[in-house]
């Protein structure tokens, strides 16, 4: 059975930013419908609905519930895999074996976005926020950089089990 060596799960929550540019339009969506229910005046010359704001709310509001709320990346090491990736839409993580491992290291590197990202410096980029990460090169070439919050105690298990 494989020795679990590093284990981290990372939420958007984290990112102030982030929530606040996902809540933002919820507010404004809210306060245009309160308004138009409270005064049965309509906002501007061609305005939604109330029915139609309340069914945009809906199909936003609740998507981005689950993102801020649910999603989460996750980072395990173990002494015979790397296993990484995100719960939603399915729990299964994607694992790469130490033997199929050319390089890896943990890096700083440039910003390349929230989330799920391609890149060609960096390749498939999984990051919640922050600039630091573990970047993994396979010896058929393929690079993925998982984000992390925890880059000194990673440092120290990657120098402490030689891997």
């Amino acid at each position: 059975m494989a020795k679990i060596l590093f284990i981290e799960e990372q939420r958007f929550r984290h990112n102030i930013l982030w929530s606040f540019l996902l809540i933002a339009p919820i507010v404004v969506f809210c306060v245009i419908l309160v308004y138009q229910l409270a005064s049965e005046d309509l906002v501007r010359d061609h305005p939604m609905s109330n029915r139609s704001l309340m069914i945009l709310l809906f199909f936003y509001g609740v998507p981005v519930a689950i993102i801020i709320y649910y999603v989460r990346l996750t980072t395990i090491i173990s002494d015979e895999s790397i296993s990484y990736g995100w719960n939603i839409p399915t729990r299964e993580l994607n694992v790469i074996k130490l033997d199929e491992i050319e390089n890896y290291e943990v890096i700083e590197y440039s910003f390349v976005g929230w989330g799920y990202r391609l890149s060609r410096k960096y390749g498939t980029v999984y990051n919640v926020d922050g600039s630091k990460g573990l970047q993994i090169v396979t010896k058929s070439g393929f690079k993925v950089l998982i984000g992390t919050h925890h880059e000194e105690d990673l440092k120290k298990m990657i120098t402490k089990q030689k891997l």
